[in-house]
């Protein structure tokens, strides 16, 4: 019998499981998940695109990838007929066998980055998991040390763990995480609002003064490592400013800390490198990959300098951690976006994308600035550029509005301050690398119109569209 052959249910069966859904179905999981779903019910990408239909038959141009994720467009036809050919062989090993996939994976991701990050885990739960495997590593590596730095609005995954590594956000979450005391936080390179108000043309990058500060007087236990993305996504689409990154490696190896670069989003193409480390000529000793490695299937992976000793059994091995399905999507998708040169795809079009919308900040008053590199793109909208007070209410307005004209934005990670949603302003954009130019420019197109739009909007509009952002963000207590 042919392996895809069905010997339960019928093919027409199946097939209706996977295509057709009543409206009471919906509603019956909108009301039993224990998680909030979006009014939209996904149904089809086109096949290595930026565009995703829904249920109903609307189409979207998608500028998030979907987390940021799909770097070769939705269903890329090289990584599915790569999932459907391993299928025919293996669905699923525990993790410590070997299989071809695993094998030729943690061999080929060294090839990718610079420097001497030959050794590699994988994992196939993505970011969260495989930053809590970099820490573990980083705590094998320094026997004793238990204290981490992270920084200001960083965010590094959704475990109990990585929830305390990352930016605190008390009203929106009802825990704060486990280990609190393992983290120290220092202020991110925010150059658009530096944190210690100096210019960035003459500040020599003062900023590491903190992290040497911090180094030196808040820890009270020694530290393992410092987690940094060298381009913080959730936190604004913030790039570090040049010789930041080096700097800080600098003060890392001086200090005997490991550091490790989290590039869940910078990674494969998407800021026109293949990596941060490569864009910025500076090599962590422990990386973290995951997002779009997998082209859309789930992994993640760290990548640890060669003279770095390894994990025992025990210490990184999780049930489904070694699935030889995404392996097998994560090399066909590696070929891909090297074959097709995707990152110099991502450079050129976001060089073609900044460009527009910094003309359009010279005509809207609104726009503070436009962040980049690559298709890795924050704007961020300003009530005021003299006191850069974040427009809030009306980003959050534009991707709304754009969503009903058939475009797919997001906007940073949310806050709440003095009981008011805060610094949720910089709209995000950040789609496939595999992008038309048409379609990019159509989305700026449908980015202007609703950005004239919300500029208008009256302080009663404002106080109304506030109110539905607490509504929605601050969960029932």
């Amino acid at each position: 019998m042919e392996p895809f052959q069905p010997r339960v249910l019928s093919p027409e069966e199946i097939r209706v499981m996977l295509t057709g859904v009543s409206e009471e179905e919906v509603e019956r999981a909108r009301a039993n998940s224990l998680t909030p779903l979006s009014r939209e019910v996904l149904f089809e990408g086109l096949p290595a695109s930026a565009i995703v239909r829904d249920i109903e038959g609307n189409e979207y141009i998608d500028c998030t990838a979907q987390a940021w994720t799909l770097n070769v467009g939705y269903c890329h036809p090289d990584v599915l007929a790569a999932v459907v050919e391993q299928m025919r062989y293996l669905t699923h090993v525990r993790f410590g066998w070997a299989t071809i996939p695993r094998i030729k994976l943690i061999n080929r991701l060294p090839q990718l980055f610079p420097g001497n990050l030959t050794r590699v885990v994988l994992t196939n739960q993505g970011g969260g998991t495989a930053i809590e495997a970099a820490m573990k590593l980083a705590m094998v590596n320094r026997p004793g040390a238990t204290v981490f730095l992270t920084a200001y609005r960083g965010y590094h995954g959704a475990t109990l763990a990585t929830i305390a590594a990352s930016h605190y956000m008390p009203v929106l979450t009802r825990f704060s995480g486990f280990g609190l005391d393992h983290f120290i936080k220092f202020p991110y390179p925010y150059c658009y609002r530096c944190p210690i108000q100096r210019s960035p043309r003459t500040c020599g990058l003062a900023c590491l003064d903190l992290v040497e500060q911090a180094i030196r007087y808040a820890a009270g236990a020694p530290i393992a490592g410092l987690i940094i993305e060298p381009m913080q996504g959730a936190g604004g689409q913030i790039p570090t400013p040049p010789g930041y990154l080096a700097g800080l490696k600098e003060i890392c190896h001086k200090h005997g800390i490991l550091l490790i670069f989290d590039e869940c989003q910078t990674a494969f193409g998407r800021i026109g490198a293949m990596s941060a480390a490569e864009y910025y000529g500076v090599v962590p000793d422990i990386l973290v990959l995951s997002k779009g490695l997998g082209g859309g299937f789930p992994i993640g992976a760290v990548l640890a300098r060669e003279d770095l000793k390894g994990f025992a059994y025990v210490e990184e091995h999780t049930t489904f951690g070694a699935n030889p399905i995404a392996f097998a999507a994560a090399l066909a998708a590696i070929e891909v976006m090297v074959r097709l040169d995707l990152p110099g795809r991502a450079q050129r079009l976001g060089e073609r994308a900044t460009a527009r919308l910094r003309q359009m900040q010279e005509e809207y008053p609104l726009i503070g600035d436009v962040r980049g590199p690559g298709l890795f793109i924050g704007v961020e909208l300003v009530e005021d550029r003299g006191t850069k007070r974040p427009a809030t209410e009306r980003a959050a307005a534009l991707v709304e509005l754009a969503r009903r004209q058939g475009v797919i934005f997001d906007l940073d990670l949310p806050d709440i301050v003095n009981g008011l949603p805060d610094r949720r302003n910089v709209v995000k954009i950040k789609p496939p690398l595999t992008i038309t130019e048409e379609q990019l420019d159509r989305a700026l197109d449908v980015f202007e119109a609703t950005l004239a739009q919300v500029s208008q909007f009256p302080p009663q509009m404002l106080e109304e569209i506030r109110s539905e952002m607490m509504r929605r963000a601050v969960p029932e207590r």
